[in-house]
């Protein structure tokens, strides 16, 4: 996994499986198609990332997380924009 250019070179950026990336064009391709959801946003960092950023935000310089129609670095976001953002990561289906 490459690391992002921190000064810590802490954040390590996820690296995708090919069915994983399968899957996900097959449930936007559903949801677009089947479903007439016209709107969805994906955050592809995962909650223990989340929450470590949200203790030692200074190790995460460049995470850019999906909020609500933007992006933004996370260090930017205040606690209970984070708090939102990490209650609604790693939903199971």
């Amino acid at each position: 996994m490459p690391a992002v250019n921190t000064p810590e070179g802490t954040y390590v950026e996820p690296v995708y499986k090919p069915a994983g990336m399968r899957n996900l064009a097959n449930l936007v391709r559903t949801m677009l198609n089947d479903m007439g959801i016209y709107h969805v946003q994906f955050n592809t960092v995962n909650k223990k990332t989340l929450l470590e950023a949200q203790k030692n935000p200074e190790k995460y310089p460049t995470l850019i997380v999906r909020v609500a129609g933007y992006s933004a670095y996370w260090t930017d976001l205040g606690v209970k924009t984070q708090n939102d953002i990490i209650n609604r990561t790693e939903h199971n289906f």
